[in-house]
């Protein structure tokens, strides 16, 4: 079974954080050439919530996120130096912040935190090879003539 893995530091901003997110998602869409491009989407909203959990919440100093790739399997790790565990917590309608956890819940097939000895991991992962093929446009069939 083939393997790829990629470690990219991020440094404690937003704009680091959409960096490291744009950097990792050439990385692995290059693994996965064959892969319809939507397959990634679902993926890469994941990638980006977690980076910006660290970013936001992940104390000072530069995390890092892997991404690997094994068989169909795909994994994103975001390190931070924070020991404090994210917790799903009730969003009201108006607020901007509150829902990547719901998110990375609804997108992610597995995700969990584990802690160590110099912050925490936050992960998801992904079974590409699970995930329905996603219609093209040359795939989906034309609309009936509408006539009024």
């Amino acid at each position: 079974m083939e393997v790829h893995e990629v470690t990219l530091p991020v440094t404690g901003t937003p704009e680091g954080a959409a960096r490291a997110r744009r950097t990792l998602m050439d990385e692995v869409s290059g693994w996965r050439r064959s892969a319809v491009t939507d397959d990634l989407h679902g993926a890469e909203t994941v990638a980006g919530e977690l980076l910006a959990n660290a970013v936001r919440h992940g104390g000072a100093g530069t995390a890092s996120i892997t991404a690997r790739l094994r068989g169909d399997r795909l994994r994103f790790e975001v390190r931070d130096q924070s020991s404090a565990v994210p917790r799903k917590r009730a969003v009201r309608p108006d607020v901007e912040h509150g829902r990547g956890l719901l998110i990375i819940a609804a997108l992610a097939d597995e995700h969990g935190v584990e802690q160590g000895s110099s912050g925490k991991s936050c992960w998801a992962e992904f079974d590409l090879a699970a995930r329905p093929n996603h219609p093209t446009a040359s795939t989906l069939p034309n609309p009936p003539d509408q006539r009024s």
